[in-house]
């Protein structure tokens, strides 16, 4: 199945409409972790949405997304409903990558955040997607440094280097040296505590996209400091994963800010003097804006 590219600006301009009109969303999240033993398998979360309108009957989203932890391949669905009735119906596995590149970017956007130097962990195809945002919104952007549990990844540099971005591997995970650090992994150990947050420069921009259930690349502790502004895309981002819902009832999440509010002018206070860390969890926001852009293809 060929892949459906969804124009970069479009998206972007979608998924920041659902944001401004979250009043009009009524939305649920539910997930399944599998184990066998201790190993994880994967997940699947289990999403809906119902979407106000004025005068007519509400349309109502679903999504189901499956994760296999083995091949770090999901299988997502979507499908919109009106009276009871299936309307629309896709497989939305092609857009994963896409839609959350593009919120990468509406954060950093809303944040009024140039990237300048970039440190993205991990090197698979979200990365690269992120990538293929970041060099359409900077088109002066020619080089960023990757690192990853793998050595050099020429499956990330060579399409790198085929959008005129060089990708300089570092074998060492140093952070100082970055305005903007994007990770994109699946790891379940803290890649960022206590221990080296200090060292991340003043104003930088840290991005944790929680690509599983599993994923702990910041220590709880770490959101909960004075010199960080904490800033979630939306509510149940503190309760949707194992590690979040720990770190909200150990009282870390108190003074939490939400990109709804942020895209209201409510900009956080000292953006410049302190290190400014999302955590990206994967909205019905996004859906929504794929499933109605599809829909209208």
């Amino acid at each position: 199945m060929s892949a459906i590219l969804l124009d970069k600006a479009s998206l972007v301009a979608n998924i920041r409409t659902q944001f401004q009109n979250i009043d009009q969303l009524k939305y649920q999240r539910a997930l399944q972790e599998f184990f066998d033993g201790e190993t994880f398998i994967g997940d699947n979360v289990f999403e809906t949405c119902f979407k106000l309108r004025a005068g007519l009957t509400p349309l109502a989203y679903e999504v189901s997304g499956p994760y296999c932890a083995t091949s770090n391949e999901y299988a997502t669905i979507g499908r919109i409903y009106e009276r009871g009735e299936q309307v629309f119906e896709s497989n939305i596995k092609q857009q994963i990558q896409q839609r959350t590149a593009a919120m990468v970017w509406l954060f950093f956007d809303a944040l009024r955040h140039k990237p300048e130097k970039i440190l993205m962990v991990g090197a698979g195809k979200l990365s690269l997607e992120i990538v293929k945002y970041l060099k359409h919104f900077i088109p002066s952007l020619s080089k960023i440094d990757y690192h990853t549990r793998a050595q050099h990844t020429e499956s990330f540099e060579k399409p790198c280097r085929d959008i005129g971005v060089i990708s300089d591997y570092q074998e060492n995970l140093k952070l100082d040296a970055y305005d903007t650090i994007i990770m994109a992994t699946n790891t379940n150990q803290c890649l960022i505590d206590e221990s080296n947050i200090t060292s991340i420069k003043q104003g930088a921009v840290i991005a944790s996209l929680c690509t599983t259930s599993q994923t702990g690349e910041i220590a709880g502790s770490v959101y909960a400091r004075d010199d960080v502004n904490t800033i979630f895309d939306y509510e149940l981002t503190r309760s949707f994963t194992p590690d979040m819902k720990a770190t909200d009832k150990a009282g870390h999440l108190n003074n939490v800010i939400l990109l709804g509010d942020i895209l209201k002018g409510d900009l956080p206070k000292d953006i410049s003097k302190k290190k400014n860390v999302l955590r990206i969890t994967g909205t019905p926001m996004q859906n929504i804006a794929v499933l109605d852009m599809i829909r209208s293809i």
